[in-house]
């Protein structure tokens, strides 16, 4: 007498729920890439060269400087938490740790960083609003501070960026999207050596934006077809 074990087949089912949930996280992906991508052509150049300007750089355009700031800073807290999140729902098994690891640097790294952006935006802008007297001597005191002037900025910049590999590590091992994918987000390491202003920065930013966006649909694209609960243990 011979016995069989037979597995139950599990269909998968969508929640359409979850679906929305995940749509609503992706669009924010979605939007806040949209956003940055064209934002290095908006970046003014110090006259000087360098990463600090001048009142002359900043008073001339100090409105577009602190909106441009403030919108990617907001685009930027809210597309990264995103993003971060949405890399952890497609990778559940092999490749999880690293997820869920590179996350939590991306949601502690953004926080740095949007911070820091915000804090640059009013410096210059507040110092452009008086006479080049008082304002350059406030926006030379601020150069000459560094460690305050950028220091939660390019701290918090790291993070995303080291946290942001340690995802594609989990998303490389998980198979859960094509090759082409982490590749593209990869591209994160190559916006710390080239500048991030100009064409040349444009174009650092469209792979990245890319890689961003098709984890959005990707997520969104698992949650529309459901989930096989026997995957997600």
């Amino acid at each position: 007498m011979s016995t069989e074990t037979v597995r139950p087949n599990v269909v998968p089912t969508a929640d359409p729920v979850t679906r929305r949930r995940i749509g609503a996280v992706g669009l924010a992906v979605v939007v806040s890439n949209l956003v940055a991508t064209p934002g290095g052509l908006l970046w003014p150049v110090p006259a000087g060269g360098g990463e600090t300007y001048a009142y002359a750089d900043i008073q001339p355009l100090r409105d577009r400087w602190w909106g441009l700031l403030v919108t990617l800073g907001i685009g930027a807290l809210l597309g990264v938490p995103a993003q971060a999140f949405l890399t952890t729902y497609l990778v559940r098994k092999r490749g999880a740790a690293w997820a869920t690891a590179g996350g939590l640097l991306m949601w502690v790294g953004i926080a740095f960083q949007a911070v820091g952006v915000g804090g640059l935006a009013a410096a210059y802008y507040f110092a452009t609003g008086v006479d080049s007297t008082a304002g350059g001597a406030v926006m030379d005191n601020a150069n000459d501070d560094l460690l305050h002037l950028f220091g939660p900025m390019v701290a918090g910049a790291l993070m995303v960026a080291l946290g942001t590999v340690v995802q594609v590590v989990g998303l490389w091992r998980s198979h859960a999207v094509p090759r082409w994918v982490p590749l593209l987000v990869l591209f994160v390491v190559v916006s710390f050596v080239v500048p991030g202003n100009g064409w040349l920065g444009l174009i650092v930013q469209v792979p990245m934006a890319a890689g961003g966006m098709a984890i959005a649909y990707y997520a969104w694209r698992r949650a529309a077809r459901g989930v096989d609960r026997t995957d997600a243990a």
